[in-house]
């Protein structure tokens, strides 16, 4: 039986405070405490769909504005995932999903590469949801990627209302998580190098 892909990481600054926990092979429980509701919502969207089950808690100088925090939420979430992946044998590597809501869709492709890069396509998300300013979750999501080591296109297709569209782009992300991160029931390196 193949070891848990497990990991848990904390990051204190004059900014922030985050202690992360990783369960790649979970059931998609999260355990998110964060001070911007909003937020919290769409992470914990992500991990219900991803599959894994995430502890995620995070306080930070929100008063000031909430880009530190989401941001750095992003950063360590994505070192935990990496180290709780280790060399990345024997996964899937690349996922694809598009998600819908109502009427709003859009699609995710990515692959767990080790060399990050992002291409964030949501131009729409632009506003606020209560007071928390929606265009910020673009820097989550560019943290998220850099330390997890994932390529990740993410492309607004359609839709209006701005709470609809940014949760089908962190379902899509979850779902495509999900289908990278599945093992295959082999041992190899999912690379042409043998090394990711």
């Amino acid at each position: 039986m193949s070891a848990p892909r497990t990991a848990s990481h904390e990051r204190v600054t004059k900014e922030t405070r985050i202690s992360t926990a990783v369960l790649v092979d979970g059931s998609g429980v999260a355990d998110v405490e964060l001070p911007l509701p909003f937020f919290r919502h769409m992470v914990e969207a992500y991990v219900k769909y991803s599959g894994m089950d995430v502890r995620l808690h995070g306080s930070g100088d929100v008063e000031v504005d909430a880009h530190h925090l989401v941001e750095d939420c992003g950063l360590v979430l994505g070192a935990t995932v990496s180290k709780a992946l280790g060399d990345r044998a024997g996964i899937r590597r690349f996922g694809n999903a598009h998600a819908p809501l109502d009427e709003s869709l859009v699609r995710c492709v990515l692959d767990f590469s080790n060399r990050p890069y992002v291409v964030w396509e949501m131009a729409p998300l632009r506003g606020r949801i209560n007071d928390f300013d929606v265009s910020v979750l673009g820097e989550f999501v560019r943290g998220y990627a850099q330390t997890a080591g994932i390529s990740l296109h993410v492309d607004y297709l359609r839709g209006e209302n701005l709470h609809h569209i940014a949760e089908a782009a962190f379902k899509a992300m979850g779902l495509a998580t999900r289908e990278a991160l599945e093992r295959t029931g082999g041992t190899a390196i999912p690379s042409t190098k043998g090394v990711l």
